[in-house]
């Protein structure tokens, strides 16, 4: 069975993220025929994400995460419920005293009213508080059900996914307008119910307000309720004893302001946020903002070219590629810079003795410091590149060449402050491809230092 545009975007996301912590998973035979089956990325990655989630299991582990989503919204929706129910009866009670008619709207209106009006304001920001509060309690409620975090990848790709084309807004706003809507609906018709089986008087109490200032609320709330044949009766009834006709008006004008101004507003707004909802999906795309993203597109789409490496070098290093890490290191941690400009901060303050500490600019500083590697190989190699620059062939054949002689290596994309930047995206390509794991690329000064410094624990 196909899956949904959201769910294939949500397992891509899962898979680049798996592949992010533990190296690219094994695609070899899917390669062909995703390359033969469809011309663009977009659809090779989704159809490659869906074949190795089925070899996972993750179909199952997304299933399961679609059930704990429909039982924690059937949870939630019975909650909803039984509040409209009880909200209703508060505010009208037995029937054993008359109800107070503004009371009476203000208890089941206030709320929603004021609620309505800070989802509102929310919007404007750009955010949606009072949605998002329902929606993180609905989150943490599926996460919670049993076998939510099976497959940990899941959860933080659906938290990447809604901030994704404003979906988490038309989400959250979904499902906040659906409960509202299921509340005040179950108080309109605990009304009917309640109307239809006791008798009920209405009166206007107050101590400081005057009868004029009853007759202007009752006419501002009385448009939309005398649109569709609910007008009020008249007002001078209220203060004395009530024939039935009254009595049943009344009660129908206070249902009539429950639907029209709780219970549309709420249904017509769940219906746009299910739209946006579905056009937002429909505009989701593989994000090539992400490294990781643009190694797969060279992967799945060899007609894009070779890595985008701008500086041309001879030939005899354009295939440099990391061989097996030395075990038998002998020294702790080394540390060294490759063409760094001349303004960067140098050497860091490293927090473990270093073997090797070097800023490699010339022919000759890169074999006196490959020789020193050599002779006393590290456990940690941490190489620190200036990624304000383009990647060139020949600092990645160093990079390999140094490599070599260490138990482990990363790299330091040294002011790499936005690293889903073009030259960052292109060092990280070209290291990829080099065979270093997208792991070992990094690109925090504490991160890189924390790194090496391991290597004397």
């Amino acid at each position: 069975m196909p899956l949904a545009p959201f769910d294939a975007h949500w397992l891509a996301e899962a898979i680049r993220l798996r592949e992010q912590r533990d190296g690219r998973l094994d695609d070899a035979r899917l390669l062909d025929s995703l390359r033969a089956s469809a011309r663009d990325f977009d659809t090779r990655a989704l159809a490659r994400a869906e074949a190795l989630a089925d070899s996972l299991g993750w179909r199952e582990a997304l299933a399961a995460w679609h059930g704990n989503a429909r039982l924690a919204t059937l949870l939630l929706a019975a909650l909803a419920c039984s509040s409209g129910a009880a909200l209703a009866w508060t505010v009208v009670g037995d029937g054993s005293r008359p109800v107070n008619l503004v009371w009476a709207l203000l208890g089941l209106l206030g709320m929603h009213g004021l609620s309505l009006v800070v989802w509102g304001a929310g919007m404007l920001r750009g955010g949606g508080a009072s949605g998002a509060a329902l929606g993180r309690l609905w989150l943490r409620l599926v996460r919670r059900i049993p076998g939510a975090d099976k497959v940990p990848e899941l959860p933080r790709a659906l938290a990447v996914l809604l901030a994704k084309n404003g979906l988490a807004r038309w989400l959250f706003g979904l499902l906040s307008h659906g409960l509202w809507a299921l509340l005040l609906a179950s108080a309109l018709l605990t009304l009917v119910a309640l109307f239809s089986l006791r008798r009920y008087g209405f009166v206007w109490e107050t101590t400081i307000l005057s009868t004029d200032t009853l007759g202007a609320t009752i006419a501002a709330l009385d448009g939309l309720p005398a649109l569709i044949g609910l007008g009020a009766p008249a007002t001078a009834g209220l203060d004395g004893a009530q024939p039935a006709a009254d009595r049943a008006a009344w009660a129908q004008w206070l249902m009539a302001c429950l639907a029209v101004y709780g219970l549309a507003p709420r249904v017509a707004l769940w219906a746009w946020c299910r739209h946006r909802w579905r056009q937002s999906g429909q505009r989701l795309r593989i994000d090539l903002e992400e490294p990781d993203n643009l190694l797969l597109r060279r992967h799945l789409m060899p007609e894009h070219g070779a890595a985008r490496i701008a500086d041309p070098a001879p030939a005899a290093v354009a295939s440099a590629h990391l061989n097996a890490p030395r075990i038998e290191a002998t020294a702790g941690a080394a540390l060294v810079g490759i063409e760094l400009a001349p303004e960067l901060d140098w050497p860091p303050p490293v927090g473990c003795p270093l073997s090797v500490l070097a800023r490699v600019d010339s022919r000759a500083e890169r074999e006196a410091v490959a020789r020193q590697l050599e002779a006393a190989p590290p456990r940690r190699l941490l190489v620190a590149f200036d990624a304000r620059i383009s990647p060139d062939r020949g600092s990645i054949a160093l990079f390999a060449r140094l490599a070599a002689h260490a138990q482990a290596t990363a790299a330091w994309l040294v002011t790499a402050e936005d690293p889903s930047a073009e030259r960052p995206a292109l060092w990280r390509e070209a290291l990829t491809d080099s065979g270093l794991p997208p792991s070992r690329i990094l690109n925090e000064r504490e991160a890189a230092l924390l790194w090496l410094e391991a290597a004397d624990g």
